[in-house]
């Protein structure tokens, strides 16, 4: 039975920050379907515990995730593959709408699923090495998941659809300058900026910040009813397809 590799630690100084951090760095910290179901799992825990202030999700080595794992994807059809569409769509809602403030820290490679994390996180911090790949539209991978609707709002409408009709590589630089990202992190303080963070959101005021994330992410909360309908018919009717095309991410030389 495959075990989950997601790891949770918390910093020793700021028990308040939790670090959930996806861990198949031979995968490039590729996601499971238990993988998933573990994330889902702590972020509804974390939700309504009162010792957590602020969630970092990262990755390990050079990879913060590829996405979901296309073995895994290829290996399912009908209910199971609808299914995981469903989870995708429930983890990303978790983030948007608990009372925490989630940070994605994107510490290298970033494709599919990953790119969501980012955009539905809170805060999104990169290090200087990083990239996203936005490879989906050249692989006829579709994208029906709650980052695609919430992207025009944090870097506008036609920079969001060149992104997910033509497909693109986004260097940290054009993340930061389009409002990807809230900062650009130098590889040598990637480390110390993440405890810098957890030190930061751990002296705050946790209803403070939870009725702040409540009030900014009503347009985004709006949109979570629309793309659960949108999103869980387009995850039903690719399921009903013989074949879903999928693609993987190369690492760039």
């Amino acid at each position: 039975m495959n075990k989950s590799t997601l790891v949770e630690t918390r910093f020793e100084k700021y028990p308040e920050a939790v670090v959930l951090r996806m861990n198949r760095p031979n995968k490039r910290n590729a996601l499971r379907e238990v993988e998933m179901e573990h994330m889902a799992d702590r972020l509804a825990a974390l939700h309504h515990d009162a010792g957590t202030k602020v969630i970092i999700i990262t990755g390990t080595a050079d990879a913060f995730t590829s996405g979901q794992d296309v073995n895994d994807i290829n290996a399912m059809d009908g209910p199971p593959l609808a299914a995981l569409f469903e989870r995708d769509i429930d983890v990303l809602s978790r983030i948007i709408t608990m009372p925490k403030i989630v940070i994605a820290a994107v510490n290298g490679v970033s494709a599919g699923f990953g790119n969501h994390l980012a955009v539905c996180s809170d805060i999104c911090v990169v290090k200087a090495s990083a990239k996203f790949y936005f490879t989906g539209a050249a692989k006829a991978v579709p994208s029906p998941m709650l980052g695609t609707l919430l992207l025009p709002m944090a870097i506008g409408l036609k920079r969001a659809k060149g992104i997910y009709l033509r497909g693109a590589v986004y260097t940290p630089e054009q993340a930061l300058s389009d409002g990807y990202c809230n900062a650009v992190v130098a590889d040598a303080e990637w480390d110390a900026e993440l405890e810098k963070l957890a030190a930061e959101f751990s002296s705050r005021d946790a209803q403070v910040m939870t009725f702040n994330k409540y009030v900014l992410n009503q347009g985004a909360i709006a949109m979570i009813g629309a793309l659960k309908l949108s999103g869980f018919a387009a995850a039903h009717l690719l399921a009903g397809a013989t074949a879903i095309p999928t693609g993987r991410v190369h690492k760039e030389k």
